[in-house]
């Protein structure tokens, strides 16, 4: 397993083990992380620098699923998980030791030894990503060599400071076993028990194969990469801790570790009929926030809330998948109903500042589509897509009143989507395509990005006209290529290779626009986008996206929403 790109962690977790590659050699080398929201911006926690005789030593590494290697001449050093709060690190051979390198920034930032003699431990006071650790060694000693700058008139100015652990062997076996724990608050002290690095690996790797063992079938050829993507999602699942109020799964753990609000409901797609319980946290996670508007917080995780963009409403939608796979029960039922009817509320009273009955995008991010070419001026833009999703919201509405024998929100339900289809044929339809337009002036945006498309979702709600030719323009060469559909047609004068949502190739699009050629009577296409996305995965791993024309995956190597759109499109090839 490459730890470069998908790091080492476990079920739970706010560690992950992860070896970086920099320009500055003195850089390289295998690291904890932390991925806590508050950490983002000084990830680092820990270096793991093996020594002899207390000098660091060359080493080379290998890495499967659940265990580092560290080998070196003259000894070897063993890494792996137990759980959720602990790393096991083992060492062997003569005088063979151990340097956690806690790299402080801050003039007073430092760390602690604590503990009786000969049964010292360190507490880790990780001021620049907000995390603390305990380290102690249930066979072997624990030191503390510091060197810190302590600025007298109080400043938070960086520091060329020192600290770091030294762990060694203090018997005759040439052996050392050191553990170190993530403290989630204040303060800890080891817990006397019996340590064994086999037994820690043993329960991690069971851990994982149980998680495994409940993921839906697929095509032989797929065995492999489901393992992978499964292995993904488990490791970017954390506890419930500060503002997350039940287990998430983060986006990765590089570069987005949190949930986002449009993201995470193909997570919960792919995790219902496997653990309907996480399933369900997942949708549910946002709206434990959602505000007296009706409005849910665009990002989240365990220290972070962001308000600032909203996220395109696909919650209804993905409800009405997730029931295509799981049971609700009626007080899930009776909750999402509320949650749903007011988030669609939000938007119609929030996100029409003209009051002409389209909602608007207020910014690129609000879409999920960023930087499409849809948003090439800074400006209020109306969406099909949208209006789409809302309408598919409506539907769902529509569906879960009937089951909770609410007649009347039932029919109103229906009114309101039947009228909102009206709306959207009358305003986005042009020559029965869909445009984008200018909130303001209702100008027509000329855009070749995939974000109009989108609106396929409404499936045979379409005009027939308008769905044929949404359906051309798709399958045509200008947007699907070998690997799937581009966000950008590669024929236009916007379209890069690496630009976002100018080029490549998405997850989630993906999904979405397979289960609505579905829809739409097109199996065969749906069939022929769902084998190329899959070997997009097998080929290109889980990215955040995809060379459209090359297939190399693209900006975060280790997207869950990724490997949730694989898991889920391969279980159904499958059936």
């Amino acid at each position: 397993m490459d730890i470069r790109i998908t790091p080492m962690s476990h079920y739970g977790s706010y560690m992950v083990l992860t070896y970086q590659e920099s320009q500055t050699p003195e850089k390289n080398g295998l690291y904890i992380n932390s991925v806590r929201g508050k950490s983002k911006q000084h990830q680092n926690a820990l270096k793991i620098i093996p020594t002899i005789n207390g000098t660091p030593v060359e080493y080379t590494y290998e890495a499967d699923e659940f265990k580092i290697v560290l080998t070196f001449n003259g000894g070897e050093i063993f890494v792996c998980f137990e759980d959720a709060e602990r790393i096991f690190v083992q060492g062997r051979g003569e005088k063979v030791g151990l340097t956690l390198d806690s790299q402080p920034i801050f003039n007073f930032e430092y760390n602690y030894l604590l503990g009786k003699t000969g049964e010292d431990y360190c507490i880790v006071n990780s001021y620049k990503n907000l995390t603390k650790y305990m380290i102690f060694a249930p066979q072997g000693s624990v030191m503390l060599q510091q060197n810190v700058f302590m600025d007298t008139t109080g400043s938070t100015n960086k520091a060329d400071n020192l600290s770091s652990i030294q762990i060694t062997s203090t018997d005759e076996s040439d052996k050392f076993l050191c553990v170190i724990e993530d403290i989630p608050t204040s303060g800890a002290i080891p817990v006397k028990r019996e340590y064994k690095f086999e037994e820690a690996l043993d329960k991690s790797t069971n851990h994982f194969l149980e998680f495994l063992s409940k993921q839906p079938a697929v095509p032989e050829r797929y065995q492999k990469t489901l393992r992978e993507a499964a292995y993904l999602n488990w490791t970017c699942i954390v506890n419930e801790q500060g503002l997350l109020k039940r287990k998430a799964m983060y986006m990765s753990n590089t570069n987005f570790p949190g949930v986002w609000s449009w993201d995470n409901a193909f997570n919960a797609l792919a995790l219902a009929g496997v653990d309907n319980e996480l399933a369900w946290d997942q949708i549910q996670l946002l709206f434990d926030y959602q505000d007296v508007n009706g409005q849910i917080p665009g990002s989240l995780s365990d220290s972070t809330i962001r308000w600032n963009f909203s996220k395109p409403p696909v919650q209804g939608l993905f409800v009405l998948k997730m029931m295509e796979k799981m049971t609700l029960t009626t007080e899930q039922l009776k909750r999402i109903y509320t949650q749903i009817k007011r988030h669609v509320e939000f938007y119609l009273q929030y996100k029409d500042f003209n009051g002409d009955g389209i909602c608007e995008y207020h910014h690129g991010n609000d879409s999920g589509q960023d930087n499409s070419t849809v948003f090439r001026d800074a400006n209020i833009i109306d969406s099909p897509d949208l209006t789409a999703f809302l309408i598919k919201s409506m539907d769902m509405l529509a569906v879960v009143a009937e089951k909770l024998d609410k007649v009347e929100d039932k029919k109103y339900w229906e009114e309101q989507s039947t009228k909102y289809m009206q709306k959207f044929c009358d305003y986005f339809l042009i020559e029965d395509l869909p445009f984008a337009r200018f909130t303001r002036d209702g100008k027509v945006i000329e855009s070749q990005g995939i974000l109009p498309l989108m609106s396929i979702i409404l499936g045979n709600k379409l005009p027939e006209a308008a769905k044929k030719n949404i359906l051309n323009l798709l399958k045509s060469e200008r947007y699907l290529t070998k690997w799937g559909i581009a966000s950008e047609a590669i024929d236009s004068p916007y379209y890069e290779e690496d630009a976002y949502w100018r080029g490549p190739i998405w997850a989630p699009t993906t999904l979405l626009f397979i289960e609505a050629f579905e829809e739409c009577g097109e199996q065969q296409l749906a069939n022929e986008v769902t084998e190329k996305f899959l070997e997009l995965c097998k080929y290109g791993g889980f990215a955040e996206n995809f060379h459209a024309e090359e297939g190399e995956g693209l900006r975060d190597l280790a997207h869950t929403w990724t490997s949730s759109v694989f898991i889920h499109l391969a279980s159904k090839l499958a059936n």
